[in-house]
């Protein structure tokens, strides 16, 4: 018996150590197989720790987005952007009482610290209203004074189209209430229209151009909130460059982009 024991031992031992050998090899190449994209949600998280020691919270919580649309099941992620996004508006909150502390005694201040709550949190509602309000009340004013003063000038000029120009005068009037109106509604597009419009006639006007950069910039906004990146990109392309971080925004949008890309052609 001991001799057919060992006998079996040593001729099937060979075998069994390759049997063995090779399940171990399988198990190792399924551990090391990473999902797609597993390497780029990797960097995406490690540059959200940079972002967040530099003190930019609100982009650090846009990369971890980013991340989670690359691969909504990553668990880091997730909990990264959970703790993020309450650090965020935390962050955003004390930015907008302190905006709101001052906007009646310094309307410079409170429009910085609106637009530093919006910087970290661009779909906080309440900001956006405040800054809104404040903006309107000071530009709208501007352009409406400009505009009177044009008109008087052309009068001056061609006394007998006096009645034609207060009538194109109060037409100006309307473009511009229902422009700032849709603007103030969040409908940008018809605001975009209006302003564009009003540009054409009044092309080197600062306050239009603006106004014109705001629709642009918060219909980019607007859409990058829905995931809709290539809209969002071709919106935020119409702002000039260094407005409110629009270059972080279009480079996050053209990231997104490019992982959808990628998962289209492994499908």
């Amino acid at each position: 018996m001991n001799v057919s024991i060992n006998h079996f031992r040593y001729s099937y031992l060979p075998a069994l150590l390759l049997i063995w050998w090779g399940l171990m090899t399988a198990g190792c190449a399924h551990v090391e197989k990473q999902a797609p994209g597993a390497e780029e949600v990797k960097k995406l998280v490690e540059t959200s720790t940079t972002l967040e020691k530099s003190g930019d919270v609100g982009s650090a919580v846009e990369d971890l987005i980013i991340a989670l649309v690359i691969d909504p099941n990553n668990r880091k992620a997730r909990d990264e952007l959970n703790r993020l996004t309450a650090k965020r508006n935390s962050e955003a909150a004390q930015h907008y009482r302190a905006g709101i502390a001052v906007r009646n005694s310094n309307a410079q201040e409170a429009q910085k610290e609106l637009l530093n709550a919006l910087r970290l949190r661009p779909d906080y509602e309440e900001a956006i209203a405040a800054l809104r309000e404040l903006h309107l009340a000071t530009t709208e004013a501007v352009i409406q004074a400009r505009l009177k003063k044009e008109a008087a000038r052309t009068t001056t000029r061609v006394k007998h189209k006096v009645h034609d120009e207060e009538d194109e005068l109060d037409m100006e009037a309307y473009s511009l209430d229902f422009a700032v109106s849709a603007f103030e509604e969040g409908n940008y597009i018809a605001a975009i229209r209006q302003f564009n419009k009003m540009k054409e006639r009044y092309p080197n006007d600062p306050d239009i151009q603006a106004y014109l950069d705001r629709s642009w910039y918060s219909n980019g906004l607007e859409l990058f909130n829905k995931k809709s990146y290539k809209k969002a990109l071709e919106s935020f392309s119409r702002v000039p460059k260094g407005f409110d971080h629009v270059g972080d925004y279009m480079a996050k949008c053209r990231q997104a982009l490019k992982s959808d890309s990628g998962k289209k052609r492994k499908k």
